[in-house]
């Protein structure tokens, strides 16, 4: 392995974390379909109640 010189180091730790944003962005919006699918697809197709 080559050694990480300083700058690079410094750099590296002062780059927002990028890939957590990603996968925190994925499951955001697969929570939010699954949301909108029990509201819309199950509750709301039962009609109001009787």
């Amino acid at each position: 392995m080559t050694p990480v010189s300083e700058e690079e180091q410094k750099r590296i730790l002062e780059e927002p974390p990028r890939g957590t944003w990603a996968i925190i962005l994925v499951i955001g919006l697969g929570m939010l379909a699954a949301w909108l699918y029990f509201f819309f697809g199950i509750y709301m197709s039962h009609g109001p109640v009787n």
